[in-house]
């Protein structure tokens, strides 16, 4: 009997560290993660248990970096005119945007991560894309994303 005190004792301080170590954003979609760096929300990810909320908190990490990688390039850009700099502000108000309304669109976190990752699999690639100036691609990328 003592055996099973003990086992079942160890479970539940086991079952609360576990819980413990997860960080509070991947509990709350609505967790303010633009105020992080991409380094931080990979941090976060890696606690997350649900692999669909890990997944999108690697996407919003993703996208920090492609935002950065967008600053970089539009300034770049900015010697060669390819007009990279009014694309790269659409996707981040794209994303933005979807972000706002999943909300509404989604109540269900699971659901909502789900449709979030889509979008950020499917957006951040045509960015990267025109990113590096294989914009036909991009365009054909882009005709092939239907909305959910």
């Amino acid at each position: 009997m003592k055996n099973y005190v003990i086992l079942l004792l160890g479970a539940l301080l086991w079952g609360n560290q576990a819980n413990a170590k997860e960080h509070e954003a991947c509990l709350d979609l609505n967790y303010d993660y633009q105020s992080q760096t991409a380094k931080q929300l990979r941090t976060i990810a890696a606690t997350c248990q649900s692999p669909r909320i890990s997944r999108l908190y690697y996407n919003r990490a993703y996208h920090v970096d492609l935002l950065k990688e967008g600053e970089t390039m539009s300034q770049i850009d900015a010697l060669y005119s390819r007009g990279l700099t009014h694309y790269i502000e659409s996707y981040r108000i794209y994303i933005a945007l979807i972000e706002a309304f999943a909300p509404r669109w989604y109540p269900d976190a699971e659901a909502r991560a789900a449709f979030l990752n889509q979008e950020y699999d499917h957006r951040g690639e045509v960015a990267e894309l025109r990113l590096h100036g294989y914009d036909r691609l991009a365009d054909v990328k882009e005709k092939q994303i239907t909305f959910p």
